[in-house]
């Protein structure tokens, strides 16, 4: 008996001391090996990421700088740090050795806080003394071309891989991406301004310059039947009246695997209408609306020209002629916090506001076999409106009596994805012959021999408005000595260059979306004290009540018949306020008593919790153990 107690000790005992050894050398031997339990799976490539770190052409240096000694006493700092350095270890770990992890902690007047400084990070100083955190990324490519994150917000984390993985991806790709501009708008001013006056402001949109900083802009003439190589991203706007020739290109394009970026329009306000002296109503009975011919709905999109949406909720507030202002139902500010704007796409998730004005409609078709995907949508307080309810002196207060809620949200921009077929399926529509030109059989065989459909997943971004990219919307500028000053009310400009910073990677970048946070609510906590909150609110709620009431009371018995103040109370009502005092005295004794047990509540089920992570799993093993032993075959005469 003796002989079985004491291996029944002796096994716990080595279970317990192998446990502790497991755990010891786990966290040395095994550190990238892990299991991720996380909802959303935090700590997981996704498949987008990892092909491009398999795939990496050249050799990418990350250094995490990090001012770990001085955020010692930040306890979520600290938690956020580690979990930005553990992905960046899975980065390393998915790259086949072509991606370098370096962790540096750039302590106060350090070669690290040097090497900090000199990447551009942004230093959060911390005291009088000159005490600086760093908390950002560097990366560097075989040329020594740099990306930095200067300091990683903790409310970016849910598109943290992305902000990495587009990081990577531009190391191993460095040359400047190409946007190729079809637009029908007067985005680039007068080009002939400068050549009268090489001071003067040729007029172009701000927007356009926004895109030159970033990208290589090249114009494309409508005339043009095929959109050059080396387009990355194709950027259409407001394509009124373009050739099915070059339809057929834009087409093609999209089927081959070239990614894009339109903007058609029922009503554009930005296009510009030339005025009759001899009709005055010639501005206003032009067609401003445009689309993409039979194309939308060869990606699986359906958009009507007569269409405008209108939306109470997000309507912009207008000044009227006659003094005053009003709703103006179809010129919109679509807001984050108003929901207007997807949280999970890397397009829109960090954006604040986007101004839009007269836009279209956009839904998917029904046997669509793209994924159409929302950006920005209305309200569930909106409704469809016809355009010529504000072609003809539009009058906003007219609008907003006669508004009537269709109870949906009304999809303004999405994303496009998925399988598509071409919207020629006879080829490449004909032209109009010159005189005397002669067929030409080869030709016609080769442009009756297109795609027919996609290689791969088509990706394409369709926003039903063009005039959100016009200065008006979206920003105040102003000439200073030559150069443009622009302050933005908006951040349409950030919504297009996100926009083409996003579809000019390859097609695993364009496929991150937002991730969940690695903070998570403690649902069950904040259960407990909604229902103690809601208790407690009514309570005092009732107590304020009856307070005001004795003010009423007490001002009424102060008052004597002759108007004057007293002071000379009867014994029922000295009664009726002792009562009341009682009372009041019961319910304080009583929201003490609430609040005391919601406390009781949080802090029993915070020690559950603790004691279940520092217990469970060490039980386990042991029980584990215990169970492997008992299982074991016994000694015979035992």
């Amino acid at each position: 008996m003796n002989s079985k107690k004491l291996f029944t000790a002796t096994g716990l005992a080595l279970a317990l001391a192998l446990f502790v050894a497991f755990n010891t050398l786990s966290r040395s031997v095994f550190r990238s090996a892990r299991l991720d339990l996380t909802q959303e799976k935090l700590y997981t490539l996704s498949p987008g990421s990892r092909n491009i770190l398999a795939n990496l052409g050249e050799p990418v240096r990350l250094r995490f700088f990090f001012s770990k000694k001085l955020a010692k006493d930040m306890t979520p700092l600290l938690a956020f740090a580690q979990r930005v350095q553990e992905l960046m270890e899975e980065y390393a770990a998915h790259s086949a050795g072509k991606l370098k992890l370096e962790v540096l902690d750039p302590e106060p007047y350090s070669e690290e806080e040097e090497a900090a400084v000199e990447a551009g990070l942004q230093g959060v100083p911390l005291n009088a003394s000159g005490e600086t955190l760093y908390f950002g990324v560097v990366g560097t490519n075989s040329t020594d071309e740099n990306e930095s994150i200067p300091f990683i917000r903790q409310e970016r984390e849910s598109l943290l891989e992305y902000d990495l993985t587009r990081m990577v991806y531009n190391l191993a790709h460095p040359k400047k991406k190409v946007v190729g501009l079809i637009s029908k708008l007067p985005m680039e001013g007068d080009p002939m301004a400068r050549f009268r006056n090489p001071n003067a402001d040729a007029g172009g949109w701000f927007m356009l310059d926004q895109i030159r900083e970033r990208f290589e802009v090249r114009s494309i003439p409508e005339t043009m039947d095929k959109i050059e190589d080396g387009i990355d991203v194709l950027m259409v706007v407001h394509p009124q009246g373009l050739p099915p020739q070059m339809l057929y290109a834009i087409d093609q394009y999209v089927l081959g695997g070239g990614k894009a970026l339109v903007f058609v329009d029922p009503n554009c306000i930005a296009q510009e209408v030339r005025n009759d002296p001899n009709n005055p109503l010639t501005a206003m009975m032009a067609d401003r609306s445009s689309d993409l011919g039979p194309l939308l709905a060869a990606w699986g999109v359906d958009y009507k020209k007569d269409d405008i949406a209108a939306d109470k909720e997000n309507a912009l507030r207008v000044s009227m002629p006659n003094g005053g202002s009003a709703d103006y139902i179809v010129w919109l500010e679509m807001t984050s916090e108003g929901g207007a704007l997807d949280k999970q796409d890397a397009i829109t998730s960090q954006l604040k506001s986007v101004r839009m004005a007269t836009c279209g409609i956009l839904s998917k078709l029904s046997g669509a076999t793209t994924t159409v995907t929302p950006l920005i949508e209305t309200s569930k307080n909106s409704m469809i409106e016809q355009k010529n309810a504000i072609q003809f002196g539009d009058d906003p207060k007219k609008l907003l009596e006669s508004f009537v809620s269709g109870g949906a949200q009304l999809m303004l921009a999405a994303r496009v994805n998925g399988p598509a077929k071409t919207a020629y399926p006879e080829g490449k529509p004909k032209a109009q012959p010159a005189d005397g030109e002669q067929p030409d059989a080869a030709k016609d065989a080769a442009d009756a021999a297109g795609l027919k459909e996609s290689k791969g997943p088509i990706n394409v971004v369709v926003v039903a408005d063009a005039d959100l990219l016009a200065d008006r919307w979206w920003t105040r500028t102003q000439n200073f000595f030559g150069q443009k000053i622009a302050s933005p009310t908006a951040d349409n400009n950030g919504f297009v260059l996100n926009a083409l910073e996003n579809l000019s990677g390859n097609n695993d970048l364009i496929s991150l979306r937002g991730r969940g946070n690695s903070v998570r609510p403690f649902d069950k906590v904040n259960e407990i004290r909604r229902e103690a909150d809601t208790r407690f609110l009514a309570k005092e709620n009732e107590l304020e009540e009856k307070l005001k009431d004795l003010k009423t009371q007490l001002g009424q018995l102060q008052k004597s018949g002759d108007g004057t103040d007293a002071l000379i109370l009867s014994d029922e009502q000295r009664k009726k306020i002792e009562e009341f005092r009682d009372e009041q005295v019961a319910t304080s004794r009583e929201l003490r008593r609430v609040k005391h047990e919601r406390n009781q509540e949080i802090e029993s089920l915070g020690t559950r919790i603790k004691l279940l992570n520092t217990f469970a799993l060490p039980l386990l093993v042991i029980l584990a153990a215990v169970g492997l032993a008992s299982l074991r075959p016994k000694p015979k005469g035992g």
